[in-house]
């Protein structure tokens, strides 16, 4: 067990600088480039399709990318207008100059997207959970029929739902249908 310990601390002694590896490179002595992104903040949730990242970079004739494309800076200053997937999303930035070393940041945005609640009420209890599951929402189910509800003619139907049918939820949310042979 101690072997390959070993062995992983001699290869990684003798890639260290002074420490025998015989091509070892002195450290990189020219300047970074200076990159600071103004927005959107790290984090941030939004509910648009697009984000627009903007911000600086010193020197002003430095390259920047956005997302791997490259992308106008002026006086210093970049924006790019990026689109967003639902759900979490990564944005990357780099900025290169000759003669300096690149930077790079990343910034994280969460794309909150709402689903409204269908309108189930009067609908067979089964369909009504199939469609909740097609739009990414849970269902729930309770009987409303009372004691006599299970030997009523008929198939159980939505007598409502909480939350009501037009309320605008996030992806995952429990859907409580009340259900009964007569409403």
């Amino acid at each position: 067990m101690r072997q390959p310990v070993l062995a992983a601390a001699a290869a990684l002694a003798a890639l260290a600088p002074g420490c025998g590896g015989g091509d070892a490179q002195p450290p990189r002595t020219e300047p970074r480039v200076r990159l600071v992104l103004d927005a959107p903040a790290d984090a941030e949730v939004v509910r648009a399709e697009t984000v627009q990242v903007s911000g600086t970079v010193r020197p002003a004739a430095a390259r920047v990318q956005v997302l791997g494309r490259e992308v106008a800076v002026d006086g210093g200053r970049f924006e790019a207008d990026v689109p967003l997937e639902p759900g979490a999303n990564l944005i990357d930035v780099a900025a290169s100059a000759r003669g300096r070393r690149p930077d790079f940041v990343a910034t994280r945005i969460l794309r909150e997207v709402r689903i409204a609640v269908p309108d189930l009420v009067g609908r067979d209890a089964d369909a009504a959970q199939e469609r909740l599951a097609g739009l990414g929402l849970e269902a729930g189910v309770k009987n409303g029929g009372g004691f006599l509800d299970p030997i009523l003619p008929g198939d159980p139907k939505v007598c409502s739902s909480d939350p009501a049918a037009g309320a605008q939820v996030l992806p995952g949310t429990k859907v409580e249908l009340t259900v009964a042979r007569n409403c």
